[in-house]
This record gives C-alpha cells, structure tokens and sequence, in this order.
C-alpha cells in the first residue's frame, strides 16, 4: 500500500469575512474559528471582502463554528479584545485563547463551548510581546519565544518618510513557559539555543507535537528598524531597514522544553524560509503549509506579495518531501487543524494587488500597497490511500 494526499475544497462561498491571523481548533466535534485580521473591515467594502461579522477597527472577536468546514454560524462575539496571531489551543475540556499580535494583550481566557468566555487570567508573569509560539504538551499549555516592540506598518512608513532614526533593538527572546491552569506559570528556560522566532501558527498552537516530542519548524523575527507586517514588497538594496526581517527554515524539538535539538546538519531545512506559516503534525508527520517571505530576492519578486502556497512534510524533521499541485492561493497566517481524521485549512491573507499598484510600489518604496481579499474559503488535506500496482 502506498499513501497520496488530495486537496479538495470544501466551501469557496463561507458566512464569514476575509481575514487572516484567525485560529482554528477542533473542539467537541465541531470547527471553531477565533478571532482574525483584515485591515480594511468597516472601512474599504471594495478591498476589505463580501461577509459577515464585525470588527473591532482591523480585528476581531468573533468565534464562528461549523461541523463540516462548509456551512458556518457565528456563535458568539467573544469578551476578549480583538486580536489575531492568538494562541488558540484545546486543553483540559475548554478552548483556550492566549495572548497575541495586535496591542499584546497579555491575558488567558478559556471556554467550554465557545460561545460563554471566562477571564482566567488578566496578566500573566511571562514578558509582554506578539506573535508567541503556543502548544499543549505534556498536560499543559506551553508559550515560548515570539516577539517584542515590532513596529506595525503605519508607523514603520511613517518613520521611513519622516527619516526617524532606528528604535532600539528588541530584546531577543529565548524563554520557554508552561502552565496546566493559566494562571499560575513555570518558566522552564531562558536559553533555549534557536534563535530569536514567533510568526508561527497552525493546530494545536502553531508547536507541532510528534514523537512525544515539541517541534519549531522555521519562523519569524523582526531585528531593528524592521516591521512585524508586510515587508511592503520591495526590493532589498532599496530598504536597508528591511535586512533586520529574519525568515528561519530549522528545524527544533524538545521532550521537556528545556533541552532542544537541532535536527539538521547544515541548519536549514529544503524548504525556503518563512514566516506566518502554520504547521501540523497529522498523519504521523510534521507538515509546514503556505506562509510568508516578504523580502524580494530577485529582481522578479520586486512588488509581490510573498505569499507562498507550498506543502512540504516529514517523518522526522530531516527528510522532507514537498506535496505538489496545491490548489488554493498563495497566503499567509492561514488557520489549520485535524478534524475528523483531515487537515483543514481556512481563510489566510490571499490577496489580490492591482498593475497600477505594482506600479505604485516599484517606483516608491514608501507606498503603502493596497491589496483586496479574496473571499474566504475552507479546504481539507485527506489520506488517500491505494494499492502499490
């Protein structure tokens, strides 16, 4: 017998709006999407996306939820601020949402059903920052890495046209978290070897667990004078300020979250770099899914978006292999998990830029590019397994 894997589109017409950021767990037999971004919701129709729901200004707390990832109702608008780039994770009976990228709202809160919210904890011991890495391991809910002090686009454009000096460096952060209620936290490390990284999302977390082990697959750090969004599609000569965006393609993993291993020789994993991509680990391997690499390293990527729609999985996080043909569009910071035995995929940042905006951005690198969401969608990955002729 020999394994394949097909992906088939489960509904190109969803309830909700385009966003991207959102997270998906699979909770008492049934899809939830939390939260998400999309920076012209109430404001551009024509760029933001058809859909339903509500933003608070570009984000949301929105929880939808579905049986099948094809028909969607919106359970509730959640207590929690609006975020995205949240943990989002199932443990102990409850979906869990931690922190996140916007504001850094550094709060836990926990829900039975999705629809009734409790704040189990307004501050945590942990450092304030965005885009933190989280996973359930071991009994607990784990938060490690991510990042502080990034600049969001506004202001990195602003500071670029007003010839603002660098802001100091954002301190790196290698510190490794765990707790089984939310409210009382360990810290397990402040040294863990791989280098500074959030930008990672995906089921249960974003940290895949396969082999009773937590695996950091690639990954994402913004070093001084840099910006946590887009990195505006130009040209790196053009954007020193831009060389401090760090795309990582290593590949780590820990039984205790204390001692880590590096699982390649040379350090980098055959597939590209990137930040904003979801990983899985679902069919007794790890998966790494579509995501971002915002920087132009040839002349042809000058005023694209980066976004990447490549699949690549591995037994073992040495050897990988890339699933061809991917059908849906080229995105980043997706929302994933395994529902009833296939991995689901839904919404993301796919976006559509206009030739004139092409235009626009390659001949001033300050030009904030407007780009229109494509409608939301959902997909599943499933096993397709048949006889060896």
């Amino acid at each position: 017998m020999t394994n394949t894997y097909r992906w088939s589109c489960v509904s190109s017409e969803v309830a909700w709006s385009p966003r991207d950021g959102a997270q998906l767990v699979s909770f008492q037999d049934q899809l939830f999407l939390l939260g998400g971004w999309n920076q012209y919701a109430n404001e551009r129709a024509d760029l933001a996306g058809d859909g339903a729901g509500s933003f608070e200004s570009e984000v949301c707390s929105e929880v939808w939820c579905s049986d099948d990832g094809g028909t969607w109702s919106l359970a509730a608008t959640a207590p929690w601020s609006g975020r995205h780039m949240h943990g989002a994770v199932v443990h102990d009976g409850h979906i869990w949402v931690v922190g996140a990228e916007n504001g850094t709202p550094d709060d836990v809160w926990k829900s039975k059903d999705g629809v009734q919210w409790e704040l189990v904890a307004a501050t945590v011991p942990w450092r304030e920052r965005g885009n933190q890495m989280v996973t359930v391991f071991d009994g607990s809910i784990w938060v490690m890495g991510g990042q502080v002090g990034a600049a969001g686009q506004t202001h990195f454009v602003a500071d670029l046209k007003a010839g603002r000096p660098f802001p100091p460096a954002p301190p790196p952060l290698h510190d490794v978290w765990r707790t089984q209620d939310g409210l009382d936290w360990e810290l397990v490390t402040d040294t863990a070897p791989w280098a500074p990284r959030g930008m990672i999302t995906g089921a249960n977390g974003g940290v895949a667990v396969l082999h009773d082990r937590m695996w950091v697959l690639g990954g994402g750090y913004v070093g001084t004078g840099g910006t946590s969004l887009s990195s505006l599609r130009y040209d790196l000569e053009q954007q020193p300020r831009l060389k401090t965006r760090l795309y990582h393609n290593d590949v780590w993993s820990s039984a205790d979250g204390r001692e880590w291993t590096c699982h390649l020789e040379d350090g980098e994993a055959p597939w590209p770099a990137r930040s904003y991509h979801d990983t899985a680990a679902w069919d007794g391997k790890l998966w790494v899914i579509g995501g971002h690499r915002g920087v132009a390293d040839n002349p042809a990527e000058i005023a694209t978006d980066g976004n990447r729609n490549d699949v690549w999985y591995s037994v073992d996080g040495k050897q990988w292999e890339e699933l061809p043909n991917t059908p849906w569009s080229l995105r980043h910071a997706c929302a994933i998990h395994v529902h009833r035995g296939a991995l689901f995929l839904a919404a993301g940042s796919a976006i559509t830029i206009s030739a004139e905006q092409v235009e626009l951005s390659k001949h001033d690198f300050t030009h904030r590019v407007e780009s229109a969401w494509r409608p939301g969608d959902v997909w599943r990955l499933d096993r397709i397994t048949a006889d060896r002729q």
